[in-house]
């Protein structure tokens, strides 16, 4: 396999000189469906633009379980811990629910000068939902962790139903995932 994967010029330029930094952009959607609100965070030391989106650095990232990348279909779970320091996202959640809100997560790559190498480096790694939420308060910290579990954890099969690229194309326009199985004469 090769491993740039079709990266762009301008950042396999930039990863040769070894002087860069990822870092994770977290969009968070909460609110109600009438009336959603997407916040969007970074750990990284300064806010960051991308999209039109300005990603804070407010310290309220405070972790997040590594995203892990398989060769087969998996239902993948990801933890998100925020701070809640800031009663906002706490009062989302308890107020307007967090059940199957979607996160978004992606990774940027900047350059020594601490920008964007290019419009090209911002890539999605994992995107889904929310399945849980727990708050912690203690006298010394207040913290939110969100369980974010894939689409595939919401595939359900059901008995005599066709799954083809058509019928996922319905619900996700563009997937490829479908244009490498095997098609079968039964």
């Amino acid at each position: 396999m090769n491993p740039s994967r079709g990266l762009h010029s301008d950042i396999t330029t930039e990863l040769a000189k070894g002087a860069y930094t990822n870092i994770n952009l977290v969009d968070l959607t909460l609110g109600t469906n009438a009336d959603p609100t997407t916040y969007y965070y970074t750990e990284h030391t300064s806010d960051i633009v991308v999209g039109g989106n300005t990603y804070l650095s407010n310290g309220f990232l405070l972790s997040m379980s590594n995203v892990r990348e398989d060769k087969v279909m998996s239902t993948g779970v990801l933890n998100l811990t925020l701070s809640a320091v800031d009663q906002t996202i706490v009062s989302e959640v308890l107020t307007n629910g967090y059940l199957h809100k979607p996160v978004k997560i992606q990774r940027a790559f900047l350059n020594s000068a601490n920008a964007l190498i290019s419009s090209n480096a911002v890539f999605t790694i994992y995107d889904g939902t929310i399945d849980v939420a727990t708050i912690k308060d203690s006298g010394r910290s207040s913290t939110i962790q969100l369980g974010i579990k894939n689409h595939w954890a919401f595939f359900r099969r059901v008995q005599g139903r066709r799954t083809t690229k058509n019928s996922m194309d319905e619900f996700f326009l563009g997937d490829k995932g479908f244009d490498f199985i095997q098609v079968s004469n039964e």
